[in-house]
């Protein structure tokens, strides 16, 4: 009597624990909490104003970089210049003249080695009016001068088409997203 007692209790326990695996067990998708990728980097050209050779990095040269902040979504495009590091004394900043307006854009970092990068954010409007714009001068200012130059007709035509390749090529990037099976 005792040991079928025992045995209906065993059978219980067993029970409840087949089913508390079984309710563990889900075939529900989950979604947890992953570090992702905090940003996408694109990079344009280079285009070189006035020099035969052109390469990201050599002084003189310009280029577009966008970043995808996976986090909140936005897409930010920079102007990146090179100069040389004897050229110029400390870089105060970027103005672009596009048709007719000056338009000044904010310097988020300057990097120094064999080159001294300037960075300036390129605002969505004018981002927009550079690829409508049919004149395009750009200004650089140091604390010592500002040295200007306007950019020839192919010059404009490929600043124009790297902008517009790397914001098709921004646009299209969609923010990642981790799930667990």
């Amino acid at each position: 009597m005792i040991r079928s007692n025992f045995s209906f209790f065993q059978v219980s326990i067993f029970a409840v624990f087949f089913t508390v695996f079984l309710n563990s067990c889900s075939a529900r998708v989950q979604v947890l909490p992953e570090p992702v990728v905090e940003q996408t980097l694109f990079r344009s050209g280079p285009i070189c104003p006035g020099a035969i050779f052109c390469s990201i990095g050599k002084p003189g040269s310009l280029n577009f970089k966008g970043i995808l902040v996976n986090k909140t979504g936005e897409k930010p495009i920079f102007l990146e210049y090179y100069m040389s590091s004897f050229e110029e004394s400390f870089p105060i900043g970027i103005s672009m003249k596009l048709d007719q307006t000056w338009h000044n854009l904010r310097k988020t970092s300057t990097d120094y080695g064999d080159t001294v990068r300037v960075v300036s954010i390129l605002p969505t409007d004018v981002a927009d009016k550079l690829l409508s714009a049919k004149e395009i001068q750009l200004s650089f200012s140091s604390r010592d001068n500002t040295s200007t130059f306007t950019l020839s007709s192919s010059n404009t035509d490929s600043l124009k088409s790297l902008l517009k390749d790397l914001k098709e090529k921004l646009d299209s990037q969609a923010r990642l997203t981790i799930t667990n099976h």
